[in-house]
């Protein structure tokens, strides 16, 4: 089946041909492997040295191919993407920063959420007393503690919120505070607290209580959300994986039709292999191009397109069509040799009606 016709049919219904993969019994036992132990996970070694786990967020991450270079993955971990320096931020590699964000790990290599209870900034007459010697206890039920024993004997302004580290963890989730708040200017936080919390209204039995179940409840929505998120991804990989051994050109189409709206350079066309052969092929770049100087293939690119259409849906889908029919007239049953597009002689090897649907899908101006 040729690759316009096969990546037609899967667009009737994505949902039904991706539920198909997710019911493959080896995909829903490493899911399930997944769901069971990512949890467990402390520090970026015990990520990187559980073979199922690491395996499984290399490939949801696109990177199965860079699943040698450990040492690349820990630093791209522990440093994420904060700092503009950060090995992440300054590789044309788009998929080792999506992996710092995806799975956020402290400097010191433990993985974020897990609590700072050594933090200068706490009170530490609490954090002694929400902890239970001789007892591992879970950081949320320790939060709980603390908030519940500093709230009502200390707090009187939305400052002190701010500054204490445990006390800001539990009202910025309870209460859904925006992230711009959150990672905004302090002068910003201070207003939003003072517009929308009541401290005096806090402080009751009845209120710490609430404010608690309401963290326990967000905490657990967030993490099922973001767990369902990354399964979801999975799976999708996998299923333009199985496509891919049918036909890569679906496989290349599917992966574009995915991400090819979070292109915002042609840096990162080039630091992706699937996406930039989906470009190089619509634009009509010549396999001598490639690894050439890097500057000099971005240029092209520019030239030929706008990379800021990708912004747009549709845009996306046009191009995305545009690849399945120039994919086919390639590499088709015909055999028709890889040529150069809008230049030269642009239709040498490929049929009329191709070279009609493609002239058909116009890109926006």
């Amino acid at each position: 089946m040729d690759t316009n016709l096969r990546f037609s049919m899967l667009n009737r219904d994505l949902p039904g041909a991706k539920d198909r993969t997710a019911k493959d019994p080896i995909i829903a036992r490493e899911v399930q492997y997944y769901e069971e132990n990512f949890s467990k996970v402390e520090t970026v070694d015990d990520l990187l040295n559980d073979y199922r786990l690491y395996t499984f967020v290399m490939k949801t991450m696109g990177l199965e191919d860079m699943s040698y270079a450990k040492g690349m993955v820990r630093k791209a971990l522990v440093e994420g993407t904060e700092d503009p320096k950060a090995l992440a931020n300054t590789l044309n590699d788009k998929r080792f920063r999506e992996l710092a964000e995806a799975f956020p790990f402290n400097k010191d290599g433990t993985i974020k959420g897990k609590f700072d209870w050594d933090s200068k900034a706490l009170d530490r007459r609490m954090a002694l007393w929400s902890n239970t010697p001789g007892q591992e206890i879970d950081d949320v039920d320790r939060l709980a503690k603390y908030y519940q024993l500093k709230m009502p004997r200390d707090v009187l302004f939305s400052t002190q919120i701010l500054a204490d580290p445990a006390l800001y963890e539990i009202i910025t989730v309870a209460f859904d505070v925006p992230e711009d708040i959150i990672n905004g200017p302090k002068s910003e936080r201070i207003d939003w607290f003072d517009e929308n919390i009541d401290i005096e209204e806090l402080k009751k039995p009845a209120e710490l209580k609430d404010t608690i179940a309401k963290y326990r409840d967000n905490l657990e929505v967030r993490e099922a959300e973001r767990t369902k998120g990354i399964v979801e991804q999975y799976i999708q990989v996998n299923f333009e994986e199985e496509e891919g051994e049918q036909n890569d050109g679906v496989r290349l189409a599917l992966n574009f039709q995915r991400t090819g709206g979070n292109i915002t350079s042609a840096y990162e066309i080039l630091g992706s292999p699937a996406l930039y052969q989906v470009v190089r092929t619509v634009l009509g770049m010549s396999e001598s191009m490639v690894g050439t100087d890097i500057d000099n293939q971005a240029a092209v690119i520019n030239e030929k397109f706008d990379i800021k259409k990708f912004q747009d849906p549709e845009e996306v889908e046009k191009f995305v069509k545009k690849f399945v029919i120039l994919y086919d007239a390639q590499n088709g049953t015909g055999g028709a040799p890889t040529v150069q597009l809008f230049a030269g002689n642009p239709i040498a090897g490929i049929s009329e009606s191709a070279l009609t649907a493609v002239n058909a899908l116009k890109f926006g101006g």
